[in-house]
């Protein structure tokens, strides 16, 4: 049975037609019919005729966001979105009641993963004249999506496109990315640059480079563990990255407030480090005895480094890289102590005290039955086979 989970509320939704509205058709006077509109009196220099003005459409009342199909073609269709449900059937994806009944809009997945799909929302800088939190409103993604738009008369539109939605408010489109991503969205900061001891900040040539510049990231709290996740686009890369909070060190290294930087620092990186510099000069090492070790010694060997790649390959979220450097962007728009970078500081010691009240951490991978699987197992299949009971001896001496 497909499960489907309603993502907005449809009480203040109602029905209504995307065209332009019937009084705007024709102007006439309710006294005289031979009314003439002010408009049409002219001087004979301005017999020219004038350009019809173009109905304003403010779509349905109360609807959510809207999206267009045909997009920069003749017959360009805005269509407005009401409540959102994810239905997770294969494959993945977000239905979108419209403006009729009957009238849907399916928007496919490319993952049945949530925690592999990543809204993108645009940096401050552009739109610079704006309220950045209402960048939030124009949500897109960073690769091509299914779109499957019906309405009453039939199938009107299934096409690969660019998705692009405009959100109506922003805890409207809050909701949204959460219901996508299967954890809610906490908070986003605008920064400059992110780097890491892998990918400098600066290339050779000094120009500013790093994992990605001019991004906004976003911080997450998943829904099924609770626990906190940094994402971003790494637009160098042309890849995301994201990051549990968990993985780095809660204090902020080589904070430097007039430039707003600070530094992430991975949990036992510099152990790590170490460690892998006494291992690689180990291994450059040659004995001349281990030519002659025993069959024993090469077996024992054995289980240990199988032993040792179990143990590594349970241990595959450790961060390939040692830090995390970020530069905030200064925004001048912003009031006072409601900076991305004192935000960040903020919400990033909120996180980090929620994160470590677990001892152990939630499997990031989980696998959930379902549930004939989890009813199949009392059945007699799955348990030990009945056992019958002697019978009494009053029986046995009545039975001829």
């Amino acid at each position: 049975m497909a499960s489907r989970r309603t993502g907005s509320s449809s009480s203040s939704y109602n029905s209504s037609s995307r065209g332009p509205a019937s009084y705007l058709a024709q102007q006439a006077s309710p006294v005289d019919s031979t009314f003439t509109p002010i408009s049409n009196v002219s001087s004979s220099e301005s017999s020219a005729p004038l350009t019809p003005l173009v109905p304003l459409d403010l779509g349905p009342p109360g609807y959510h966001a809207s999206i267009k199909l045909f997009e920069q073609m003749p017959n360009e269709l805005t269509v407005y979105l009401g409540p959102w449900e994810i239905s997770t059937t294969n494959p993945r994806r977000v239905i979108w009641q419209c403006s009729y009944e009957g009238e849907v809009l399916e928007h496919f997945l490319p993952s049945n993963n949530p925690a592999a799909i990543f809204p993108y929302t645009l940096h401050a800088q552009h739109r610079r004249f704006g309220d950045p939190r209402e960048n939030e409103l124009y949500i897109s993604f960073r690769e091509p999506h299914r779109i499957r738009y019906t309405s009453i008369s039939g199938l009107v539109y299934d096409e690969y496109i660019d998705v692009k939605y405009d959100f109506t408010t922003i805890e409207g489109s809050m909701q949204f990315q959460g219901d996508v991503r299967g954890r809610d969205l906490i908070d986003w900061f605008d920064v400059d640059v992110v780097w890491s001891d892998t990918h400098r900040r600066t290339d050779p040539y000094g120009n500013v480079r790093g994992l990605g510049t001019i991004q906004r990231m976003k911080l997450w709290r998943d829904r099924y563990s609770t626990i906190h996740y940094l994402s971003f686009y790494a637009n160098h890369r042309r890849r995301w990255k994201e990051y549990m909070v968990h993985s780095f060190d809660e204090e902020l290294r080589d904070r430097d407030d007039r430039h707003r930087r600070l530094q992430l620092s991975v949990r036992g990186a510099s152990r790590r480090g170490s460690a892998t510099e006494n291992n690689s000069s180990r291994d450059r090492r040659f004995s001349a005895s281990s030519i002659f070790r025993p069959r024993q010694a090469s077996v024992a060997s054995g289980l240990q480094s199988s032993a040792a790649s179990s143990s590594s390959s349970s241990s595959q979220s450790q961060l390939d890289i040692r830090y995390l450097g970020i530069q905030f962007t200064r925004n001048e728009r912003a009031q006072q102590g409601s900076e991305d970078y004192r935000r960040f500081m903020d919400q990033w010691n909120i996180a980090h005290n929620a994160d470590n009240e677990f001892e152990v951490s939630f499997p990031t991978n989980h696998v959930e039955l379902e549930s004939p699987q989890i009813t199949g197992m009392a059945g007699p299949s799955w348990g030990l086979p009945p056992v019958r009971e002697p019978p009494d001896d009053g029986d046995s001496e009545g039975t001829p």
